[in-house]
């Protein structure tokens, strides 16, 4: 609630609500935008207050809503309300005061843009002045600012606003905090923040998942024993499978909304994985979103983002479903292979042993067992098991670009360069339209991609 004494004050969602539910005639409602809280302050008293006329006027620029003035939830609760209640809804361009006036007085504030700063909750840092019903208004806000020659003239430490005086010094230290970090142009401020909201740095990995290339190294010592210029002159790999690029399995099938498609008889269905439909669905998600830009890396429009998050999380999905199938499918062909290994390295381990074994061993010769157990448990460790082998990984990491970017001449023609091979040379002009990012300017109005 605001100070029922002070001129100067705090409005802030919880303020305006409140106002709100304390009317029963007369509401007006004036500012950028709107918050889902307000409108449902609104229709509750519209729908307790039969009597109460209401006006509401706001922006109905998006920006409004990107900079945070107000909602998105907000917009789409006050459409609603209009919709069933008798409400005048108006819209007025470029607004960015608040007001709201009801039975007993006016509120005029200084909304706060999210993006920018959260709001103030503490009356030492006012955004709104009170204009109460029957009030000389201009004596009330002169006696808060306690200027001077006014009838009810009070000293400055008395005000509601001003008590502390302005000194050089404090100037002087702001003054000196601004060229240490000098603030950005205006324009340039701006340009950063549209440009955000249209384009992204997209960076798109599968790894660790091709079975059919799969290579382990053996233990070199195991091969020549302990000689030293030997081991370090092999370079020795086998192929831990042999006929699994044709790998085949079936995986559960999943919806949009990641749940497991049943068929008419109610039992779930499935779709047949491998290798290359992994391979196929990584490149799908390339070819449908991303645009490659050469020596810069892909980008996505933000506005497709929704789109390739959800086939993200899809494909992410079947991945780990197809990972836990072939685990469950090859563990054994692994262990075969192995096996098969140590059998056919046994003989010429046994004929020079290694070192590292020896000091295990009881006897200077070993049974055939202990030694087969030896090995296996070494290639074992060695390979790291079918989740060492095997372990397919999407990473997905997304990045904003930059006003140094924009600015950058070989980013824009490489990126132009791009659209156009696709026919979209006139959309990657209005991605850099300056004047989008800052209106006021003019005259300094440029297009980054001349015609």
């Amino acid at each position: 609630m605001t100070n029922a004494a002070s001129t100067f004050t705090v409005v802030n969602d919880e303020v305006l609500c409140s106002a709100i539910a304390g009317t029963s005639s007369t509401l007006v409602y004036v500012a950028p935008g709107i918050t889902k809280p307000v409108v449902e302050a609104l229709a509750a008293s519209l729908d307790s207050q039969p009597n109460l006329v209401a006006t509401v006027i706001v922006d109905l620029d998006p920006e409004v809503y990107r900079l945070g003035y107000g909602t998105e939830e907000g917009l789409r609760a006050l459409q609603a309300l209009v919709s069933r209640q008798h409400l005048e809804l108006r819209q007025q361009e470029g607004l960015r005061i608040g007001l709201l006036i009801t039975d007993g007085q006016t509120m005029l504030y200084s909304p706060t843009p999210l993006l920018i700063e959260a709001g103030s909750t503490s009356s030492n840092k006012p955004n709104a002045v009170v204009i109460r019903a029957g009030s000389d208004s201009t004596a009330a806000l002169m006696q808060a600012c306690a200027v001077p020659g006014h009838e009810n003239e009070a000293t400055p430490n008395l005000a509601e606003v001003g008590r502390t005086a302005a000194t050089p010094v404090a100037v002087d230290a702001s003054l000196k905090a601004l060229k240490e970090i000098p603030p950005k142009r205006f324009d340039v401020a701006r340009i950063e923040r549209v440009f955000e909201s249209k384009i992204q740095f997209v960076e798109l990995e599968l790894t660790g998942y091709r079975l059919s290339t799969k290579k382990v190294t053996i233990p070199n010592d195991l091969l020549v024993g302990e000689d030293a210029a030997l081991k370090e002159r092999l370079k020795n790999s086998f192929t831990l499978l042999q006929g699994e690029q044709m790998l085949k399995i079936e995986i559960p099938d999943f919806d949009a909304n990641l749940e497991q498609v049943t068929g008419e008889d109610g039992k779930p269905k499935t779709v047949t994985w491998s290798e290359a439909e992994l391979e196929k669905q990584r490149k799908a998600l390339y070819d449908d979103f991303l645009i490659n830009v050469p020596r810069f890396g892909q980008v996505i429009m933000r506005n497709r983002r929704p789109d390739f998050d959800a086939r993200l999380m899809r494909l992410r999905k079947q991945i780990e479903a197809f990972k836990s199938a072939v685990e469950q499918t090859i563990g054994e062909s692994i262990s075969n292979a192995i096996a098969d290994l140590a059998k056919t390295l046994s003989p010429r381990v046994k004929e020079k042993l290694p070192a590292r074994y020896a000091k295990f061993l009881t006897t200077n010769d070993p049974t055939d067992e202990d030694l087969l157990c030896l090995i296996t448990n070494d290639l074992d460790r060695t390979f790291g098991g079918i989740k060492g082998l095997f372990n397919p990984e999407l990473r997905c990491v997304f990045k904003d670009v930059t006003y140094e970017s924009i600015q950058d001449k070989n980013f824009r023609n490489q990126l132009s360069e791009a659209m156009r091979k696709e026919g979209g040379e006139h959309l990657a002009r209005q991605l850099f339209s300056e004047h989008d990012a800052a209106p006021e300017a003019c005259e300094s109005q440029k297009e980054l991609f001349p015609g």
